[in-house]
Formats: C-alpha cells, structure tokens, sequence
C-alpha cells in the first residue's frame, strides 16, 4: 500500500476515544439530572445544570486523555529514535 494511502489508525482511534468520553460523561449526568427530576421532584433545571456539568467534565476529561496519549506518543518516538540509533550503526555492540 501507498504510504501516502495509508490512515493513522491510532490517531483515528484516539479521536474515537475522545469523543466516546465527552458522549459518555454528557449521558451519566444527564441521566443524574433525569432521576433527580422525575423521581425526587426537583425542578427541570437541574437536568440542564448536570447536562452542563457533564458537558465541561467530558471535556476536561478528554484534553486529559488526549494529553496522556501525546506523552506516550513522545515518549514511544523516543525511545525508537534511540534503539535506532544504537543498532543502527555498525561499530555499536
């Protein structure tokens, strides 16, 4: 296959998992919100406050994620920079 061709899974997978963080806070405290309106009584602007709240807390929760993967990233680069480096040349034993 064409280099030029080829999809960066891993980065189409941290996207992925990004976005399925934000969906999945937004849903539980949306959910929260729900219960406690239907079944405590409570008025129907706690639902949009913990829709909020999940909305801010996936996102917080996503750069998180998206942080810890570019050091992994990094730190990964790096060390196949330097195992490349030691193998690669012919006077290294």
């Amino acid at each position: 296959m064409n280099e030029k061709n080829k999809i960066n899974w891993t980065a189409l997978s941290t996207l992925y998992q990004f976005a399925v963080i934000v969906i999945a806070n937004i849903v539980v405290s949306g959910g929260i919100g729900y219960l406690l309106y239907r079944f405590l009584g409570m008025g129907k602007v706690w639902i949009s406050f913990f829709l909020l709240f999940g909305a801010f807390s996936g996102i917080y929760n996503g750069i998180r994620y998206l942080l810890k993967e570019a050091e992994r990233y990094d730190r990964d680069k790096d060390n196949d920079d330097k195992n490349s480096d030691n193998t690669g040349s012919p006077g290294n034993s």
